[in-house]
């Protein structure tokens, strides 16, 4: 069988083309990092390499929920912190404005010390988050939650807990109501009062000049045994905030080694074998630049040049 010039030019230029569309696929490998550059290549190692990725990319979102989550609770841990040194601090006061020796004069100086320790306290009960919502209005993030003054102080948030979503199944607590941290506050005597009426009514206290020894004591007394009740109030929050911290910091490392273990089997899975890669480059480079030296030789034939 005869074979015609033309045959052998066609199978030439095919041979070169198919060594060059395999040597830019093996480059392309080499550049990507990836063995598997599209489903045809291996359809059973990409199929499983799309369901791993799939579980890491949510295993990410979870990562950044579970920082979102810790970033929450350690503001919240500051906030529950300096709202409990506001209670040490005016029971100190409280200790001090119960001695016997003071005149109305020292009075009223413990008096204006506690009335900036209410604003302090204000301050940090009208806190905002990173994302600029009040930390303790509830749901109604939007809403500034304690409004008013030591003549009263009004709540407008809800008993909303704003939670995160940072694991299959679990959604953790990232902050507590306003109502349940400063309102609600055992009285000692069978109800319920608020941080800022303790505080507002050992001023009234200290700066009634007409009040008697018996009622004063009384009051002083009532305020120490409510300052106490609000601080418990606020260390159990705090504790629950701890607990629910450390177990974000839990599910963090546990996030941090199932990274690594997706993005190992994803590279066992679709990943170059770059010793493989370059050989296989080199071999077909060789290949390559042979059948285009025997493709010039043979073109370059007196029989070839009558071509056309």
């Amino acid at each position: 069988m005869r074979i015609s010039t033309s045959q052998i030019y066609n199978v030439n230029v095919g041979t070169i083309g198919r060594q060059q569309s395999d040597l830019v696929h093996t480059q392309q490998q080499l550049s990507t990092g990836r063995r598997v550059l599209a489903p045809s290549d291996d359809p059973v190692a990409a199929a499983r390499a799309l369901e791993v990725g799939q579980s890491h990319a949510l295993n990410q979102q979870q990562k950044e929920a579970q920082g979102t989550a810790s970033d929450a609770l350690k503001q919240l841990d500051s906030r529950l912190g300096s709202i409990n040194d506001i209670l040490v601090y005016v029971r100190e006061r409280a200790i001090q404005a119960g001695n016997a020796a003071l005149n109305q004069s020292d009075r009223q100086a413990i008096a204006t010390d506690v009335s900036a320790q209410f604003e302090e306290l204000m301050s940090q009960a009208n806190t905002v988050d990173a994302n600029s919502e009040y930390l303790f209005s509830g749901y109604r993030g939007d809403i500034q939650p304690f409004t008013g003054s030591l003549a009263g102080v009004t709540y407008q948030g809800d008993q909303g807990v704003r939670s995160l979503q940072v694991s299959n199944s679990r959604q953790i607590p990232t902050s507590v109501s306003g109502d349940e941290l400063f309102m609600q506050v055992d009285d000692g005597a069978g109800g319920t009062t608020d941080m800022f009426s303790i505080l507002s009514n050992f001023v009234t206290a200290l700066n009634n000049p007409t009040i008697t020894a018996a009622a004063y004591n009384t009051a002083i007394q009532t305020a120490m045994g409510q300052l106490d009740n609000a601080q418990e109030n606020v260390l159990r929050l705090r504790s629950q905030t701890g607990s629910r911290q450390v177990e974000v910091d839990a599910l963090t490392n546990i996030g941090g080694d199932l990274s690594i273990q997706y993005a190992a089997r994803i590279e066992e899975l679709v990943g170059v074998d770059y010793v493989a890669a370059i050989s296989n480059f080199q071999q077909q480079n060789t290949y390559l630049e042979a059948s285009r030296s025997t493709f010039a030789k043979i073109t370059d034939l007196s029989l070839f040049k009558y071509i056309g």
